[in-house]
């Protein structure tokens, strides 16, 4: 089996370029057939990724989660299957398919794992594996990326955007769609769900999975910022569900409409528009670890 390997050098504000030198040495030591090509602008990973996945089995995304995205918007709908090697600032695809952030484990699980079905998100075309959301959490992610040369790192520069994000909170008036059924709300972000986490961690939709067939909504309504500092700290166990201001609901076709805002798809961030998203159940392969014999 060949596996082809789309590094972002620049994902983790570097980490990326160190996890492509160790996974080139590792693979090259254990006599794996490999390509790996890297990334030089926004989408190039796109590009990598359609012209790998004529050659190999495997096309794996090394770099943050919008590289994963990038990868799998390219080969969703060929026989190549996609493979996650961490080496961003989230890595929740990783989390969310229960791949090891730790490159050599992850390395075993890309060499030794098995396929599986992996559900695909479009929002009006665009393709996501993870999430789709709108609000407080792309205000959060616009903070992170607007300070990528700073000195913290990791999940650390998720919190500092958080805290950042929480001086300036906002609401909006939306209606919410899912599956037909119609929402009024007055919400400070809402998560359109394909995994449990986002935001380096934070298990917003505990019971989401990769091939569940649907999407968990996940609503946030209005409060105070003092409510969500205290229910923020919950949701990397999932406790923030017992809030009454967070609420679920489970839908294959979801839209969202009112005040136009930017949407955040696996961590990168698209202009203003109202949320049109909708899953394809199984339509990809992604490797994970195998289940225990």
């Amino acid at each position: 089996m060949s596996i082809a390997i789309i590094a972002n050098p620049l994902a983790g504000r570097g980490r990326g370029q160190k996890v492509a030198q160790a996974v080139q040495q590792l693979l090259k030591e254990q006599n794996v057939d490999f390509e790996m090509v890297f990334t030089q602008y926004a989408g190039h990973a796109v590009e990598l990724a359609d012209q790998a996945s004529d050659k190999h089995p495997v096309v794996a995304a090394l770099g943050g989660d919008g590289t994963v995205r990038e990868v799998l918007s390219a080969i969703w709908q060929k026989p190549s299957a996609l493979g996650v090697i961490p080496g961003g600032t989230g890595n929740d695809y990783a989390r969310g398919l229960g791949i090891p952030r730790e490159t050599e484990a992850a390395l075993k699980v890309l060499v030794e794992g098995t396929a599986a079905p992996l559900d695909v998100g479009l929002e009006h075309g665009d393709v996501f594996g993870q999430l789709a959301c709108i609000g407080f959490p792309v205000d959060v992610i616009m903070h992170v990326n607007a300070h990528r040369d700073g000195l913290i790192k990791g999940s650390a520069a998720f919190l500092a955007g958080v805290a950042a994000t929480l001086r300036n909170l906002r609401h909006y008036q939306v209606r919410i769609t899912v599956d037909g059924k119609v929402l009024e709300k007055d919400v400070v972000g809402v998560f359109v769900m394909n995994m449990p986490y986002g935001g380096g961690g934070m298990k917003f939709a505990p019971d989401a999975r990769y091939d569940g067939g649907e999407f968990h909504v996940v609503i946030v309504e209005k409060v105070s910022r003092w409510d969500l500092t205290i229910t923020l700290p919950k949701i990397y166990s999932g406790r923030h569900l017992s809030n009454p201001a967070v609420s679920v609901v489970q839908g294959k076709e979801v839209s969202i409409e009112g005040q136009s805002l930017p949407i955040m798809l696996d961590g990168d961030i698209f202009p203003a528009r109202p949320v049109q998203a909708s899953i394809k159940p199984r339509a990809a392969q992604v490797v994970i670890p195998k289940a225990p014999a």
